[in-house]
Order: structure tokens, then sequence, then C-alpha cells
């Protein structure tokens, strides 16, 4: 330990925090498509998600939301969801109601 604060002394506290601020991200993260204001809210993929596990009898945890955006009408979402074998596209009203659900 008494060589550890050796090391430190000789080099300063500022010169630490200079290091320490040259290896923060200064790059703002990339656009994903989660971060969009064009996808569906969280509550309905999830939504969407229990239903596809529901309807095609697999586990829960092995279904999952993996890209969303608006229908063609604008007046619902289409859902892409991972199911453990293959997929699923749902589509899915702002109110909650699954208009359709089938494996792609």
């Amino acid at each position: 330990m008494a060589a550890f604060a050796f090391l430190f002394r000789g080099i300063g506290i500022p010169a630490l925090l200079l290091a320490a601020a040259a290896c923060a991200s200064t790059t703002p993260p990339a656009a994903t498509i989660r971060s969009s204001a064009l996808t569906a809210p969280a509550d309905l993929q999830l939504l969407c998600a229990s239903e596809a596990a529901s309807r095609f009898g697999v586990p829960a945890d092995g279904v999952l939301p993996t890209a969303s955006r608006p229908s063609a009408t604008g007046t619902a979402f289409e859902v892409e969801v991972k199911l453990p074998t293959g997929q699923a596209l749902c589509v899915i009203d702002q109110n909650g109601s699954i208009q359709s659900l089938a494996r792609t």
C-alpha cells in the first residue's frame, strides 16, 4: 500500500484527474431504434411479447421485442418479436388492442 501511495504522490492529483478525463468519451451514442420517437411505447411492445409467448406456447423469458415502427395506416404499431424458434410480427393499436400476430 505504501508503494501505491508513493506512486501517486509523485504524479499529483491534477494529473490524475486529467488522465481520468482523457478516458471519458465525448462522442454522443449512435441513434438506436429504441431512442427514436417513431417506435411503439415500451408497454405496447411488452404486450406483444407477452401475447406471442401465450399464443405460441413458448416461455415468456425467451420472447423479446426487437424492433417497432408505426404501421402504414399510422393508427397502430408493428412490433417485431424474437421467439426461441423464429420471429413474429405483432400489430397493436395505441390502446393496446392486438390487431394481428403471426409468425414470420
